[in-house]
């Protein structure tokens, strides 16, 4: 495990291989565990994978910060001046913020399942179980809380549990587990820079590809066709009979896409 030091703490964070650097963000609630398929499948490139604050090997905050910090105080302590970020769900967020905010810090972007971080939820089912995970929470009951996210965020609105495969469900709960005990406290998490997103969308000049499964939610394929339209250099991949852990559902097809992304970069200048 390699660190980054900051003022509070560490962030935690492999560093893999050797040639164009490439980030990984992971989900929020589980860490980065969640691209192990991913971590080894990238020749010709290195391959970052950091643990957010408040998630996996990183330390938990307690002062407010803007998650892009994390990432910009990763490239900076590797002297990297630019990179790919291939971001899921709240780690696709935080990507797009940095494109929006630090448009010279991204060389390309890669978002798996999420919007903005302004993200907004209005289907019956994510409604639901937000408040039924809501509840869990202030019962101080984890088993039911964590239970409501792998509904929610790993079977998803099409699925029952059981006909989710059993080992990526166990994996997001493992790791959602070791979130809850480890670092369980508010996170305070500042908008920072990241304002007015869905609008600014159309300023992100780096090419962009979005992929989303076919059996996610509706808000988040919404939410992910729009970003897609308002941004000028992105594509569109719907992964069919994947639900929202797309890459570790469908890891082989995960990694051949991002690679044909990324490999379609290497003209560019960095």
């Amino acid at each position: 495990m390699n660190q980054v030091g900051l003022t509070e703490g560490y962030l935690a964070y492999d560093d893999v291989g050797d040639g164009p650097p490439v980030v990984f963000l992971h989900d929020g609630t589980l860490d980065r565990r969640v691209w192990d398929r991913q971590l080894l499948a990238f020749d010709e490139y290195r391959v970052l994978n950091l643990d957010a604050r408040g998630h996996g090997e990183s330390f938990t905050p307690t002062t407010p910060y803007w998650r892009g910090d994390d990432v910009i105080a990763l490239l900076d302590q590797l002297n990297l001046p630019s990179a790919v970020l291939v971001g899921q769900s709240m780690g696709g967020t935080s990507a797009l913020d940095i494109a929006m905010d630090l448009p010279d810090r991204v060389r390309g972007v890669v978002i798996s399942g999420c919007g903005t971080s302004e993200q907004y939820w209005q289907s019956p089912f994510v409604v639901g179980l937000l408040k039924r995970q809501k509840a869990a929470a202030l019962r101080c009951d984890t088993d039911a809380y964590i239970e409501m996210y792998l509904r929610l965020w790993v079977d998803g609105p099409a699925r029952e549990p059981h006909e989710v495969c059993p080992s990526v469900r166990e994996r997001c709960r493992e790791m959602a587990m070791h979130t809850a005990t480890r670092h369980a406290r508010p996170d305070p998490v500042l908008p920072g820079k990241a304002v007015d997103t869905w609008a600014r969308l159309p300023a992100i000049n780096t090419p962009l590809l979005a992929v989303v499964g076919e059996l996610d939610c509706s808000d988040v394929k919404e939410m992910v066709e729009r970003v897609v339209s308002a941004v000028p250099n992105a594509k569109l991949e719907v992964f069919a009979g994947a639900g929202h852990m797309l890459n570790m559902e469908q890891p082989a097809r995960f990694t051949h896409t991002v690679r044909e992304f990324l490999d379609g970069l290497s003209g560019q200048p960095s």
